[in-house]
C-alpha cells in the first residue's frame, strides 16, 4: 500500500485498486523520474516514491525517503502530466501546473523562495491551457497555449529570456518559443523544446548539450543542427549534461556530455552534434536521459540502456558501463520510459518495474538495496 500521512489520503487511495503491502502497483498511465525519486499517474491521481529530503514526494512528510509510493497529497484526480525534477516535482492537474519540493531557486514558480513546500502548490499564471512541463536540476519549464514559459535558477540562461544570471519566481515567457511547442526536456541547467518536427535549446552549453555545434551557452534557444528527419520526442534529464532526440523513422540521436558513453555511438568523446545511437534491433517509439546514462523504449516493446552502470541502472543484470545500448532484462510489451539520476523506470501494461540505484527508496520495492535487473514497484 502506498504510504500516506492522513486518512483522507488513505481514503482517496481505495479507488486506485491498492492493497495489501507488498503488491505490485497497478494502473498506472504515466511514470516521471527525478534525480533520485520516481512518480506516476495511476487514475488521473499522482503517487511519488524514493528521496523526500526536499518534500519532492508531496506527502506532507519532509525528511522521510520513501520505499514504496506515497499519495501526493490533494492530487487525486485531474492529473494528466508529471514530471521529476532535481529535488522537485510538477504536475498539470486539470489544465493547471502545481509544483512542489525545493525551491531556493523558485523552481516552484509560487513567488517564494520558501525552502520546501511538501504539498503542491499553484504555480503563479499558469492556472490554465497547460499541456507539458519539464523540470530540470533547479528550474521548470510548461507549454502554455503553444508557447513555453519558464522558472527558477538562470544562471546560464536555461529559462530561455535573453540574459542569464539570478533566478525568477514566477514564469516568464522564452520570446521565440510562443506558438507550436509540442514538448519540453529539461536537463541540469539547460532546456530543449521541440516545435514544428525540429529541437530548439538554450542554456548551458559546457559539453555541447545545446547540439549546435559550439559550447558557448546561449540564453535564447538555438536550433539543433544535423537531425536527419522530423523529431518526435527530445529528452534530458534532471542530472544530464546531454540531450537526445526521437525521430519519426525510430533513430535515437544524442549529443553533448559522453564520459560514460551515454550518447551511444561507441565512443566517450563529447560530441556538440547529434550523433547516432548505434545498435539499437529496431525503431524506438520512447526515449529517456538519466544523468550519465539514456534509455529507449523499442516498438518491439522492449527496452535497452547505455551510458554509466555502476549502480546498474542499464538494467542487464550487471554494473559495468556501455557506450552502446545493452538489453534490459526481463521487460516486455512496455508503453512507457523514463531515467532518473541514476535508475530507470518501465511501463507495462498498467505496472512499474525498476533498476538501478536505490539508496533513497527511488525503485519503489520497499527496500533500499540497488537492483541491476529490473524489480517491481510495490
Amino acid at each position: 500500500m502506498p504510504r500516506s500521512s492522513k486518512p483522507i489520503a488513505l481514503a482517496a487511495l481505495a479507488f486506485l485498486g491498492c492493497a495489501a503491502k507488498g503488491t505490485v502497483l497497478g494502473g498506472v498511465t504515466s511514470i516521471a523520474a527525478g534525480y533520485s525519486h520516481t512518480c506516476a499517474i495511476v487514475s488521473g491521481g499522482a503517487l511519488c516514491w524514493g528521496d523526500n529530503s526536499q518534500g519532492q514526494i508531496g506527502d506532507e512528510l519532509t525528511g522521510t525517503p520513501a520505499t514504496s509510493p506515497a499519495q501526493v497529497f490533494g492530487l487525486t484526480s485531474g492529473v494528466t502530466a508529471i514530471a521529476g525534477g532535481g529535488f522537485h516535482t510538477c504536475a498539470v492537474v486539470s489544465g493547471a501546473a502545481q509544483c512542489w519540493g525545493a525551491n531556493y531557486y523558485g523552481q516552484l514558480g509560487n513567488s517564494s523562495t520558501s525552502t520546501v513546500a511538501n504539498t503542491p502548490v499553484p504555480v503563479l499564471g499558469l492556472s490554465s491551457d497547460v499541456s507539458a512541463l519539464a523540470a530540470g536540476y533547479s528550474h521548470s519549464c510548461a507549454v502554455a497555449g503553444g508557447g513555453v514559459l519558464c522558472w527558477g535558477s538562470n544562471a546560464n540562461g536555461q529559462l530561455g529570456g535573453g540574459s542569464a544570471g539570478g533566478i525568477s519566481l514566477v514564469p516568464v515567457a522564452v520570446p521565440s518559443l510562443t506558438v507550436g511547442v509540442e514538448a519540453l526536456a529539461a536537463g541540469y541547467a539547460h532546456s530543449c523544446a521541440l516545435q514544428n518536427g525540429g529541437v530548439l535549446c538554450f542554456g548551458s552549453n559546457s559539453n555541447g548539450q545545446l547540439g549546435n555545434g559550439t559550447t558557448a551557452d546561449s540564453s535564447v534557444p538555438v536550433a539543433v543542427t544535423g537531425l536527419a528527419g522530423p523529431v518526435l520526442a527530445v529528452a534530458a534529464g534532471a542530472g544530464s549534461l546531454h540531450s537526445c532526440a526521437l525521430l519519426e523513422s525510430g533513430e535515437v540521436w544524442c549529443w553533448g556530455a559522453n564520459s560514460s558513453g551515454q550518447l551511444g555511438n561507441g565512443t566517450t568523446a563529447d560530441s556538440s552534434v547529434p550523433v547516432q545511437v548505434t545498435g539499437l534491433p529496431g525503431g524506438a517509439v520512447g526515449i529517456a536521459a538519466g544523468a550519465l546514462h539514456s534509455c529507449a523504449l523499442l516498438g518491439s516493446g522492449g527496452a535497452w540502456c547505455w551510458g554509466y552502470g555502476g549502480n546498474g541502472q542499464l538494467g542487464n543484470g550487471s554494473t559495468a558501463s556501455s557506450a552502446v545500448p545493452v538489453a534490459v532484462l526481463g521487460v516486455a510489451n512496455g508503453t512507457g520510459i523514463a531515467a532518473g539520476g541514476t535508475h530507470a523506470c518501465f511501463l507495462a501494461g498498467g505496472n512499474v518495474q525498476c533498476w538501478g540505484e536505490n539508496q533513497l527508496g527511488q525503485l519503489g520495492n520497499g527496500t533500499l538495496t540497488d537492483s541491476s535487473v529490473p524489480v517491481s514497484v510495490q
